[in-house]
C-alpha cells in the first residue's frame, strides 16, 4: 500500500535501466505491459533455477532459520557478481556512513572489486557448488586486475582500474591461492602465478623487504603482520605446487626456500614477549618493523589513538592457523586466543564477538551517528564487533579439536543477521549507543549490510563445520607446516 496517491490504496512503481533516457522508458514500460505478477514470477524462478544447480544445503546448519539465512547469502553471494565483467565480485552492495556522499569515486569503496573480498567469496562459492563463478572470479584477476609486475592493486573498478593506491600483499597471494583451490595447473594460469609469486619474492620498498607489506588486511597500517605474512607463505608454497606441475622445478624451489624462511621468522617478526597483556608470547597485530619488542607506537588510523605496538591485538593472527602455516597447538596461538578473548571479545546475547583490532575507530560515533569527519574536522568514532572474525574462530576451533566451539560460532553469526537475512559487517558492541531504543547488543549496526566477505565467511563455516575441518585450508601448505595431511 502507498500512501499520497489521492484515489489509490496500491499503484504499482516500474523501474527501467538503460544508457538512454528513451531505453529507459521503453524498458519500464515493457515491463508494465507484461504484468508484475508474470515479471515476479520470472525473477523468483530464475533464483530457483540458481539455487538447484548448488549443493544442497549442509547438515551443519540447525533449525529453519539458519536454513533460511544460508538460502539468502547464496543469492547475496551472487548478486554480488556484476553482469558486464563477469567474476567481478563487489565488497557490498551497500555505501554505509560517508561512502557514496562524494568522499568516495566512482559510487563508494563497497562498490569496488577487493581481491581480498573476492578471493573469500569464491571459496565460499567452492564449496557451495558453484565452481563455474570461482572460475570467473580467478579469470577476473588475471586478465582484469593483474598488473604487469604481476602484483593486484588493493581495490578496482569493475573494469580492473585501480582506485586505492596502497598495496596489499596478502591480495597478491589470494589470486594464487585461489588457483590452487580450483586445481588449475595449465600453461595459461601458470604465467599467472608464476608473475605474482616472483613479485612476492622480490618486492621491495623503502627500505623493507616481502614479507613486509604497505598496507595490511585492515588498509591502514604497513608492517610486518602475521594474518598477511600468512597469506604470503600460503600462497608461495602453492605457486610451488603449480610451478611442479608446470616442470619449473627451480622456481618451486625457490618459492618454498622463501616460504620455510619466512615461515621459521614468523613469531620472531610478530610475537610480543614483553608485551603489558601476558607474561607469556602473544602475537602482536603488526610490527612495525620486525621487532615485536620495541616500545614503537604508531597512529591507530580511523580515528583511533597513538599507541605502543604492544598494546595492540588483532584476532586475524589466526590466518597462520586458518591456512596451515602454524599447527592450532603452538603455544603462542593459544596464548594470543585468551589474549583476543579478554581485551577485544564482548559477550552477546547470540554468543561472543570480536573487535578487529584495540582502539579501532572504525565505526559509529558514541552516539550512534555515521563513521565520518565532525563539525570540527576529526574523527571520534569507534569500531563495533565484526561478524566474520566469528567465522574465523570457527575454523580456528575446528582444528583445535573443538567442533562443539566452531557450531556455537555458526550460530552466532546466525545470530547476527537482520530480520531481513542479511548479515553485517559489524554489530553493536556493549558501549554507547548499545541499550538505547533502536540499538542492541549484537544487532547490525548501519555497517555494510550485507557484506559480501562476511556472507562468504558464513556459508564456508557451514561447510566446514560439515566437513569437521576448514574446507578453504590449502592441502600442500598444511601438510608441510601443521602436519596435516589430508
Amino acid at each position: 500500500p502507498l500512501t499520497g496517491l489521492p484515489g489509490h490504496a496500491a499503484d504499482t512503481l516500474s523501474l527501467g535501466f538503460s544508457t538512454t533516457v528513451a531505453g529507459a522508458l521503453a524498458a519500464s514500460r515493457a515491463s508494465l505491459g507484461q504484468g508484475f505478477a508474470a515479471v515476479a514470477g520470472r525473477y523468483a524462478a530464475g533464483w530457483r533455477a540458481y539455487l538447484a544447480t548448488l549443493r544442497q544445503p549442509p547438515a551443519s546448519l540447525r533449525g529453519a532459520a539458519q536454513r533460511k539465512l544460508y538460502t539468502v547469502s547464496e543469492m547475496v553471494i551472487a548478486a554480488l557478481e556484476d553482469k558486464t565483467y563477469r567474476g567481478a565480485f563487489v565488497a557490498s552492495p551497500t555505501m554505509p556512513w560517508a561512502w557514496g556522499t562524494g568522499l568516495e569515486t566512482p559510487s563508494g569503496a563497497y562498490h569496488l572489486v577487493w581481491a581480498r573480498d573476492s578471493y573469500e567469496i569464491a571459496t565460499a562459492l567452492i564449496a557451495d557448488g558453484d565452481r563455474a563463478a570461482a572460475v570467473r572470479a580467478l579469470e577476473y584477476f588475471f586478465h582484469h586486475q593483474q598488473e604487469a609486475n604481476g602484483s593486484f592493486p588493493a581495490n578496482s573498478t569493475l573494469a580492473g582500474k585501480p582506485v586505492f593506491s596502497a598495496l596489499e600483499l596478502d591480495e597478491v597471494a589470494d589470486p594464487i591461492l585461489l588457483d590452487y583451490q580450483l586445481g588449475r595447473t595449465d600453461a595459461a594460469d601458470w604465467s599467472h602465478v608464476r608473475r605474482a609469486a616472483n613479485f612476492l619474492v622480490s618486492y621491495r620498498s623503502g627500505g623493507h623487504r616481502a614479507p613486509w607489506s604497505p598496507e595490511e588486511r585492515w588498509e591502514n597500517q604497513s608492517g610486518y603482520s602475521p594474518a598477511t605474512i600468512a597469506a604470503e607463505i600460503a600462497g608461495l608454497v602453492c605457486a610451488a605446487h603449480i610451478a611442479s606441475a608446470n616442470g619449473r622445478a627451480a622456481l618451486a624451489r625457490r618459492y618454498l626456500t622463501v616460504a620455510d624462511r619466512w615461515q621459521r621468522k614468523v613469531e620472531s617478526w610478530t610475537v610480543t614477549t614483553n608485551g603489558p597483556y601476558s607474561p607469556r608470547p602473544y602475537f602482536l597485530r603488526l610490527s612495525k618493523n620486525g621487532n615485536p619488542n620495541a616500545a614503537t607506537s604508531y597512529a591507530i588510523g580511523d580515528s583511533g589513538p597513538t599507541v605502543d605496538q604492544r598494546r595492540v591485538v588483532d584476532p586475524s593472527f589466526l590466518e597462520l592457523v586458518r591456512l596451515g602455516v602454524e599447527p592450532a597447538d603452538n603455544p603462542a596461538v593459544r596464548n594470543t586466543v585468551a589474549v583476543v578473548n579478554a581485551q577485544l571479545g564482548v559477550q552477546t546475547p547470540e554468543g561472543m564477538l570480536w573487535h578487529r583490532y584495540s582502539d579501532d575507530g572504525y565505526g559509529e560515533t558514541s552516539t550512534g551517528g555515521p563513521w565520518g569527519l565532525n563539525p570540527a574536522g576529526t574523527f571520534v568514532t569507534r569500531g563495533r564487533l565484526w561478524v566474520l572474525l566469528a567465522g574465523e574462530r570457527g575454523e580456528y576451533d575446528l582444528l583445535a579439536g573443538r567442533p562443539q566451539a566452531a557450531r556455537r560460532e555458526l550460530a552466532t553469526m546466525a545470530g547476527a543477521a537482520t530480520p531481513g537475512y542479511l548479515l553485517p559487517e559489524q554489530v553493536w558492541d556493549n558501549h554507547p549507543p548499545a541499550g538505547r531504543p533502536g540499538f542492541r547488543t549484537g544487532g547490525a549496526s548501519t555497517s555494510a549490510t550485507p557484506l559480501g566477505w562476511t556472507t562468504a565467511q558464513f556459508i564456508r563455516l557451514a561447510w566446514s563445520v560439515q566437513a569437521g575441518h576448514p574446507v578453504e585450508q590449502p592441502a600442500a601448505v598444511a601438510c608441510r607446516y601443521a602436519g596435516i595431511c589430508r
